[in-house]
């Protein structure tokens, strides 16, 4: 009799202490989890902050869009690099086209002075008469203004699509973040909506280009760029 009361006592422990057990394992399994609910997107916010840190501002991070979307990623990761590759090609030529610009406004005016104090003072270098002089030097001077003329529409025409490359990687950004919220998928209208606008900014941007001057600037068009 006691070894049976003995036995009953030791099958109770051992019931009470495996339900402890298993109270404790679902008291650490998340609610969600519990539910088979599944668990809420990461945040960019949280993914990208050493990336935003390092900008000082907001940025999206190829790591976001490789957790959110894996391999369906790739296409967004090539046009926001493609478009980010382009977009800094422009604004390193807007620069040096605005500086041509300020360089030759230099220019002109120098010799619009030139001109004028040489017929002014109706002095002409020896050996060359002096409308000969005066010829000469409005003629480089209508040179040099038409150059000036068209590095100024070609910094338009470099910031212009700057601007629209720069809006266009949002935009990508912004829905592709939008359908990792939802969790969905990147479909292929999207990315051929994408791929459409871009080309319509690098086709008109070439247009915008080529017409800026009447001196040909293959250097610009090539693969690299």
């Amino acid at each position: 009799m006691n070894v049976t009361v003995l036995l009953r006592k030791v099958l109770l422990a051992v019931l009470v202490l495996a339900g402890a057990t298993q109270a404790l394992a679902q008291d650490g399994t998340p609610a969600g989890a519990r539910a088979g609910v599944s668990p809420a997107p990461l945040s960019f916010v949280d993914v990208c902050a050493d990336k935003s840190d390092e900008r000082g501002r907001l940025r999206y991070c190829d790591d976001y869009f490789r957790q959110g979307l894996g391999a369906a990623a790739d296409p967004v990761l090539y046009l926001r690099d493609r478009i980010t590759t382009l977009r800094a090609s422009q604004e390193a030529n807007a620069e040096d086209n605005y500086e041509s610009f300020l360089t030759a406004v230099a220019i002109v005016a120098f010799l619009s002075i030139a001109t004028m104090v040489l017929v002014v003072s109706e002095r002409r270098i020896p050996g060359v008469a002096k409308w000969s002089s005066v010829t000469s030097a409005l003629a480089l001077l209508v040179i040099i203004a038409t150059m000036t003329v068209g590095w100024l529409d070609k910094y338009r025409a470099e910031d212009a699509a700057m601007l629209e490359f720069g809006l266009l990687r949002d935009q990508v950004e912004a829905e592709a973040s939008r359908i990792i919220a939802a969790g969905g998928t990147v479909s292929e209208s999207d990315i051929r909506r994408w791929s459409d606008r871009m080309h319509e900014i690098g086709r008109r941007f070439a247009v915008n280009y080529g017409d800026a001057s009447i001196v040909p600037d293959l250097d610009r068009f090539t693969p690299s760029n």
